[in-house]
This record gives structure tokens, C-alpha cells and sequence, in this order.
């Protein structure tokens, strides 16, 4: 016998599929607000940064900034820190 899904599983699997359906249209709307950015705000689907790879990236981003730290502690727990939203354009 077939195992029900959950009312959770289901909205889930509505989620993905409007996702997927909807993503070209998603970075269309990424393109125009981010420019060249996009990437930043719309990562490829099923893309992500393992922890010790965002941990890796951030020590990258501190070293170029020049506030690297020596501590050695973590703060972030491998979490991506997300760029600062740039100003909305003037409208024409």
C-alpha cells in the first residue's frame, strides 16, 4: 500500500514545480534590478556552498578586505552572508 503524503509534503512539491517553472522568469526580474550581479541574488537551482566551502569563500572576502582574523573563530557557523541590496533605480 501506497504511503499518503502530508499536507506539508504536497505544498512543498507545489513550491518546487512553481519554481521551476518560473525561474527564467525569476532571473529576467534578477537581471533587471542586479545588472551583471544576478549570480549574487539568483543562484543556479540545486546550487549550494557546502560549509567548509562558505567557510572558505569568507576567509577569501577577509583577506581581500584585509579584515582577516586571527582568532580562528568562526562567527558565521557556515552561514553565506548575503549581499547588501543595492538601491532600487529611479523609475523613468
Amino acid at each position: 500500500m501506497a504511503r499518503q503524503r502530508s499536507e506539508a509534503e504536497k505544498m512543498r512539491d507545489r513550491l518546487w514545480t512553481l519554481l521551476v517553472r518560473r525561474y527564467a522568469d525569476l532571473r529576467k526580474i534578477a537581471h533587471y534590478f542586479h545588472g551583471d550581479a544576478l549570480e549574487d541574488v539568483t543562484p543556479k537551482l540545486q546550487s549550494r556552498l557546502s560549509r567548509s566551502a562558505a567557510a572558505d569563500e569568507a576567509e577569501e572576502v577577509d583577506a581581500e578586505e584585509g579584515g582577516g582574523d586571527d582568532t580562528g573563530a568562526d562567527e558565521s557557523d557556515g552561514a553565506v552572508a548575503q549581499p547588501a541590496q543595492p538601491a532600487v533605480p529611479p523609475s523613468p
